[in-house]
């Protein structure tokens, strides 16, 4: 599973704005994780591997593909539904030990916000084995960054660029080509500093850098 691999979850998808997305991006595989499975049927991508304790997926989406992947299982793996990692994170887990160039996960929010933060939280897999990773829906697009980032203004995914600290502290954090700059500042958890920048006018692009720490970046489309 090399390449650059879509992960679908079984949160809120906006299928008008996925769908549109998939059409201007491509992918070179595709895990779901389970009800995930139907989100992919029904975009009409075909899953390339399946994990869960499958009890929310649908059972004709769920036969089919089974039907598909008999004698193989290399292409799903069943959990019991009393596990210690949610199903995400175990399919992320699975995605990151085969070394993809960049993942891309839908169906990462709305509904629970439990799962939500989990889901942002597991974003450090991906990063700890310098791999990009995005949590995307149709209003934001979410990364997590523990060095340089930067953002081409003609490839925004919003206006809004928001920065905050996943550790304690981000130590270092400058920003630049945004309308408020930040230069070696230390940012820590509690504080709303660092809410809804944009890009300057003259800029190009936004350069998020910082010395120490993890910092969760969101661009944000109203």
């Amino acid at each position: 599973m090399a390449g650059r691999v879509l992960i679908i979850g079984g949160g809120e998808i906006d299928y008008g704005f996925a769908g549109k997305y998939l059409k201007e991006h491509r992918f070179d595989s595709v895990a779901c994780a389970d009800s995930g499975l139907d989100a992919a049927k029904r975009l009409g991508l075909k899953a390339g591997f399946l994990l869960g304790d499958f009890d929310s997926v649908d059972k004709g989406t769920l036969g089919s593909f089974m039907e598909e992947a008999r004698g193989n299982s290399s292409k799903f793996a069943r959990y019991p539904a009393e596990k210690d990692y949610t199903d995400m994170h175990l399919v992320l887990e699975w995605v990151v030990d085969k070394k993809p160039s960049e993942i891309v996960i839908l169906g990462a929010t709305g509904g629970r916000l439990d799962h939500l933060v989990a889901n942002i939280n597991i974003l450090i897999l991906p990063l700890k084995n310098n791999i990009p990773a995005y949590i995307i829906d149709k209003n934001n697009k979410l990364c997590l960054v523990n060095g340089r980032y930067s953002i081409a203004k003609k490839d925004a995914f919003g206006k809004y660029i928001s920065v905050y600290p996943l550790t304690e502290e981000v130590s270092g954090l400058s920003i630049s080509g945004v309308k408020y700059p930040l230069d070696g500042v230390t940012v820590k958890k509690g504080g709303s500093m660092t809410v809804s920048n944009e890009f300057a006018d003259e800029a190009e692009e936004a350069v998020i850098s910082l010395g120490k720490g993890i910092l969760i970046v969101i661009q944000s489309a109203d």
